[in-house]
């Protein structure tokens, strides 16, 4: 049986892998690593791995700048000072955080990083790093760590190991609001069906009394000269009148529970390219809102997937549709003189991705973005949900539908927003496995 190739299997990992060399500097990265920073491996190698993993929050530094060439000897301070045997300790935190308790300067922490490395190596003890934000390239990253000392053909190097601080919270969350979702989708089902059958009960009464009503008024036609044919036609016209209203509000109910119940219509797959259900929808809202500002942040290398267009121009239409009214519907006192309403549509690939419990090598990701007034704290959490809306005149189904779709096509749905910031993301895989099936 031939041996797997070492480099193959890192590939393949989840978590990213950088490996340095004795001097701090990356020496090669796997492709998770790339996908963790959005760095290309050819812009990291050579660069100073304590540049990476600085922390972002740090007091203004008012010594000169760092030589990030300079290196520490192994079991020195920053200071300059050797520990000594009651200052060794298995946790190089600590030797560091004694001398500056207070938000540490970039110098402070370029040597408390320099420092941990270096005593990583020297007692070859490996360190873990949890919930750190670190300054990473082109932007502040959530992240864990965790550094372990090796060595190879006599030279000291360093094995680098890092991932997502958010992915293992995400994940749970996910399924939990799923779960959520699903008791909550069945328990309207269960009421939504019992409520059903009275209301058709109801309407098939009020035409018989419409009927009724006809036959009355026809058979008081042929009288004439009395005295009771005027209020029989006014109490046959009244019924007629309240007949139709119960008709009317019946039939208003009744589409109400068919989109609770929602579609038992499935998924009609077939290869796409994700930007033609975006563009049919965008090309609706230029009409439907001319003042909205659209801007298109396309990917036109993105693969084709497996999706119904059509489900998935509703669920990008409600998701415009709903951005383009939070952004219209603001108090036109609150906003500066100079405010135009923008809804950014972005594409990207995702690579190494996890929806649910599956891992998918890649997915296509679409945001939709306004600069809206955003979702209150209080309702973000629930906005998934049936019934759920902060619009005085919407139903909360929109995005229940929404998700109910993503959720069929086996995506995501998340939602992050502030004041002047909302952004849905929508994250589909390239391919369908065991398509569902239709249920309720």
């Amino acid at each position: 049986m031939t041996a797997p190739n070492p480099r193959l299997l890192l590939q393949h990992l989840y978590t990213g892998v950088i490996w340095v060399s004795h001097d701090l500097r990356i020496a090669w990265v796997n492709t998770q690593t790339e996908q963790i920073l959005s760095v290309s491996a050819s812009r990291l190698i050579g660069l100073n791995i304590i540049d990476l993993l600085l922390p972002v929050h740090l007091t203004p530094d008012r010594t000169e700048s760092i030589d990030t060439k300079n290196t520490l000897p192994p079991h020195q301070t920053s200071n300059g000072n050797r520990l000594d045997d009651s200052e060794k300790n298995d946790d190089p935190h600590s030797i560091v955080e004694k001398q500056t308790p207070h938000l540490p300067t970039l110098t402070e922490a370029y040597n408390k990083l320099q420092t941990q490395f270096h005593n990583a190596q020297y007692y070859q003890q490996p360190f873990i790093e949890y919930n750190r934000q670190i300054r990473g390239i082109h932007q502040p990253l959530d992240l864990h760590y965790s550094v372990t000392p090796v060595e190879q053909e006599g030279l000291p190097y360093f094995l680098i190991e890092i991932w997502h601080g958010d992915r293992r919270n995400r994940l749970d969350k996910e399924q939990q609001l799923q779960e959520q979702h699903d008791v909550s989708r069945e328990m309207l089902r269960s009421v939504a069906h019992e409520v059903k059958n009275p209301l058709a009960g109801i309407r098939g009464a009020a035409q018989l009394l419409i009927r009724q009503a006809r036959s009355s008024l026809a058979a008081n036609s042929d009288l004439t000269h009395t005295e009771q044919q005027p209020t029989v036609m006014v109490d046959a016209n009244k019924l007629t009148t309240y007949a139709n209203i119960v008709i009317s509000e019946t039939d208003r109910l009744t589409k109400l529970i068919e989109q609770l119940l929602g579609s038992n219509q499935l998924p009609e797959f077939a290869l796409i390219n994700i930007h033609q259900p975006l563009e049919h929808v965008l090309l609706l809202t230029q009409t439907q809102h001319p003042s909205v500002n659209i801007k298109r942040d396309y990917d036109l290398s993105l693969p084709e997937l497996m999706a119904d267009n059509n489900q998935l121009i509703q669920v990008f239409l409600n998701l415009v549709n709903n951005a383009c009214e939070a952004m219209l519907e603001q108090d036109s006192n609150t906003l500066s003189a100079d405010y135009q309403p923008q809804l950014t549509i972005t594409t990207r690939i995702e690579h190494q991705y996890t929806i649910g419990t599956v891992h998918h090598k890649q997915v296509i990701k679409v945001s939709v973005q306004d600069n809206g007034a955003g979702i209150s704290h209080a309702l973000i959490g629930r906005i998934f949900f049936p019934l759920v809306t902060a619009r005085a005149n919407g139903t909360g189904l929109g995005l229940a539908l929404v998700q109910e779709i993503v959720h069929r096509h086996q995506g995501s749905i998340e939602v992050a927003s502030q004041p002047g910031d909302t952004q849905f993301t929508v994250y589909l895989p390239l391919t369908i496995v065991d398509p569902p099936s239709a249920s309720g």
